[in-house]
């Protein structure tokens, strides 16, 4: 324990921040020394040039370290909707069915055993009665915090559409009435409201402008819109059945020295779905959700576009980093989501644009046209091409990018929007593993979860 204890503080002691090339040496007393003009970039982490040199011995075969040797990212052929093959991987049984070509999704039944199932659970349950499930954000794991706050004073004019009555009068006859208020919030923040709900938000603003339930185009001139939008953002974030997301999560993670069950659980997809060791143990710890009556997570994507260049992979970064600067982007290869429990009614996982030829992101953002919003999984799950029913033990395994030439991450698959619709009755449990992985260029960057792969390359059993 003690030597993990050192490893970690080395870890955390000895990272800098540099370009590809640059590396850091310590000063006389120890201190990261500069190399060069650019190390010091608090985006990407390095490591000491003597510590890189043992980090970068390949493993060749199997036998050295009980994990095959995959040199780069790869996809496993997906063949056709229906397809089914089996694997055996270390003497378990993998059955793996195609269920969409765009994204490539799997569904494995008994992914997991009963006895795994009922661990991940009680560890989880323990983070719970000790505090640590705590409130799932819009978009969790390595992403920063959401960083809206309610404007000060007692209302106004509106920043954003709520300022400006054409945006409201949708009928165009300089009037307001309860319905288009609920339609306004349906199209400008995607919260489907209906006369209880809107009603509630004019008594709580104290909007007298709605007192006979109109709002003429003399009154709008002083109506609190700018309250009005901070409702809506407000409600949006914290009422269980507008957010974005309604969930509890906790994270555990992975390595073998943490817990040997949750490691062989790794290990085991890793190698199902040809993962290089670093990649495997550079990825994020195991995050488990629990989502209660109402519990649902609209629509979205686990990673993001190779296009923000100018931001770096937030598992090259550090969580200090991203809290405070707010400048990295998710890099999540995979997704690999386990159902623990299954809900009595609803909590199943939808893909709005699962294997639709016709389909297109910029015109998929154009919610509600045709009076569906496909991200709204709690009104329209059922409307989404790709609908998987929760069932205990059965995986789902989607790839979120595509690979590129080199065979490192490539451009995102946006046919890998998805989301879990709304547990109508009971709680569903699932386990997330997000497989992070590089773009071609990062390739030599350490993941800030790498502290065991460094043991084991320190040890001469890890691969670059």
């Amino acid at each position: 324990m003690k030597n993990i204890l050192l490893l970690i503080n080395i870890w955390l002691f000895s990272t800098c921040f540099a370009t590809e090339n640059d590396y850091c040496e310590r000063d006389a007393s120890g201190q990261c020394k500069k190399l060069s003009d650019t190390c010091g970039n608090e985006d990407e982490p390095c490591f000491y040039e003597d510590e890189l040199s043992t980090l970068k011995k390949e493993q060749t075969s199997k036998e050295e370290s009980g994990y095959p040797y995959f040199k780069t990212l790869s996809r496993l052929k997906g063949y056709k909707v229906g397809h089914t093959q089996e694997f055996d991987i270390d003497g378990y049984k993998m059955k793996l069915t195609t269920r969409s070509l765009k994204p490539l999704l799997f569904e494995i039944p008994n992914a997991l055993t009963e006895d795994e199932m009922d661990h991940i659970l009680e560890k989880a349950s323990n983070e719970y009665n000790s505090g640590g499930l705590e409130a799932s954000q819009a978009r969790g794991g390595l992403t920063p915090e959401d960083t809206f706050k309610p404007s000060k004073g007692s209302g106004g004019e509106a920043f954003g559409p709520a300022r400006e009555i054409e945006h409201w009068d949708a009928n165009h006859d300089g009037k307001i009435d309860l319905n288009e208020v609920a339609l306004f919030a349906k199209n400008y923040d995607f919260l489907y409201f209906k006369e209880y709900d809107v009603k509630k938000m004019i008594e709580v603003l104290g909007l007298k402008e709605f007192d006979d339930g109109i709002c003429t185009k003399e009154e709008f001139a002083t109506l609190n819109t700018r309250g009005i939008e901070d409702y809506l953002n407000i409600v949006m974030r914290q009422h269980p059945k507008f957010k974005q997301r309604f969930s509890d999560q906790t994270w555990l993670p992975m390595s073998k020295e943490y817990d040997t069950m949750l490691s062989s659980i790794r290990n085991r997809f890793g190698k199902l779905m040809r993962i290089p060791e670093k990649i495997l143990l550079g990825s994020e710890h195991l995050q488990i959700v629990r989502y209660s009556e109402f519990g649902h997570y609209h629509a979205h994507h686990d990673s993001e576009t190779e296009a923000a260049t100018d931001k770096p992979c937030c598992h090259h970064t550090s969580t200090q980093i991203i809290k405070m600067y707010a400048r990295c982007r998710l890099c999540r290869f995979m997704t690999i989501m386990v159902y623990l429990q299954e809900p009595e009614i609803g909590g199943e996982t939808a893909f709005p644009a699962a294997d639709n030829i016709t389909y297109s992101d910029s015109n998929f953002r154009h919610r509600g046209k045709d009076g569906r919003d496909l991200y709204n999984l709690s009104e329209h799950c059922q409307d989404a091409n790709l609908v998987i029913k929760p069932k205990r033990g059965t995986a789902v395994a989607w790839y979120n990018h595509h690979v590129d030439y080199k065979g490192w991450l490539g451009s995102l698959d946006e046919f890998s929007l998805h989301g879990g619709c709304e547990v109508r009755k009971g709680k569903k449990w699932i386990a997330n593993i997000w497989l992070t992985a590089p773009y071609k260029d990062d390739v030599h960057k350490l993941s800030m979860y790498s502290v065991e792969y460094m043991r084991k390359s320190q040890q001469g059993d890890g691969s670059m």
